[in-house]
């Protein structure tokens, strides 16, 4: 995969050839799902992102007494260099290094945030779609926990939330074009009012 890092606006922004992987479009797309959803003050305590992105590890740790604890699940180690040089990231991390399809069999730990923003260009590795992927997710995440999916191609995106139907009792979706944000739960409790 090729990556550009460019300076726009004084903003860093790691992009390829369709989508900003980090900062930028995608940075402006979590912080207003954040906002619209209501999680800008949630105490997020252990979570687990598919796909590491400066941009998301930047909001997760604002505003907070004590930042949560991370992991990242990454398959690129040049992402991880990139974002490693060129971002604050303002707290310390638990890399694991590989296919999130295969990692997240690995995991023991319980979170209560689940983020997953892994894509290659505009698409959610298809591997990643898959209902053993879903359920893993599910296993991993606490009762009063919460998920959270960015998806750019519709055609995905429906696939994406048959899935998450079939596997959480609550599925809630916002929209940032061209981003889907599927927000996934198994309690009512673990969502801020009134979303």
């Amino acid at each position: 995969m090729k990556y550009r890092v460019v300076r726009h606006r004084k903003e860093t922004i790691i992009a390829g050839e369709k989508v900003h992987y980090v900062g930028g479009n995608l940075a402006r797309a979590w912080r207003e799902a954040f906002s619209a959803c209501g999680l800008e003050e949630r105490p997020w305590q252990n979570v687990l992102l598919i796909g590491m992105g400066a941009s998301l590890i930047q909001i997760l740790s604002e505003g907070k007494i004590s930042p949560p604890r991370m992991t990242v699940l990454e398959i690129d180690p040049e992402m991880v260099r990139l974002q490693e040089i060129y971002f604050h990231l303002p707290q310390t991390y638990e890399l694991r290094m590989g296919d999130a399809a295969q990692t997240i069999h690995t995991l023991t730990e319980i979170y209560d945030g689940l983020f997953v923003d892994a894509f290659v260009e505009e698409e959610v590795p298809e591997v990643l779609i898959r209902k053993d992927f879903v359920e893993a997710l599910h296993s991993r995440l606490a009762p009063e926990g919460l998920l959270m999916w960015n998806v750019l191609r519709r055609s995905q995106s429906d696939r994406i939330y048959g899935l998450l139907a079939q596997t959480f009792p609550i599925v809630r979706c916002w929209r940032y074009a061209p981003h889907t944000f599927w927000i996934s739960a198994s309690s009512v409790r673990a969502f801020p009012s009134p979303f």
